[in-house]
């Protein structure tokens, strides 16, 4: 989903596109998506956990630069990041919505240098 609305130009927020999926999934499954169940399933986003080593490794990646750049909506990146218990140390948490397209779209990678001050041939992801 988000892939066709970047290539339609028509955005809407992750959660929002998010909620669309599941919604078509379970019409799909021959099951009414009814508001309570698209909600719980959704809000299961914000309850992932990190793999076990991810916080280790961010400490020895540290002092460079750590960013997330993501398709996720701003408050559902800030409840995963505090979830993860990562919010220390990451640089930024960068969202797309600000440029209203997903990634892979370029101005999505355009964020990283804006908010970090890196030049793109100094990026990893």
């Amino acid at each position: 989903y988000s892939w066709l609305r970047s290539l339609m130009g028509r955005y809407q927020d992750f959660w929002s596109v998010t909620q669309e999926a599941l919604a078509y999934t379970l019409n799909t499954l021959g099951r009414a998506p009814d508001a309570a169940f698209l909600s719980e399933m959704a809000d299961a986003y914000n309850r992932l956990l990190p793999y076990p080593d991810a916080a280790q490794c961010l400490k020895d990646l540290a002092p460079l630069k750590l960013a997330i750049l993501s398709n996720g909506a701003p408050g559902m990146l800030h409840r995963l990041v505090a979830n993860a218990g990562i919010t220390e140390l990451l640089d930024e948490v960068i969202s797309v919505d600000s440029k209203a397209v997903f990634k892979p779209h370029p101005r999505a990678y355009e964020m990283v240098e804006e908010a970090l001050g890196v030049k793109p041939e100094h990026v990893l992801f």
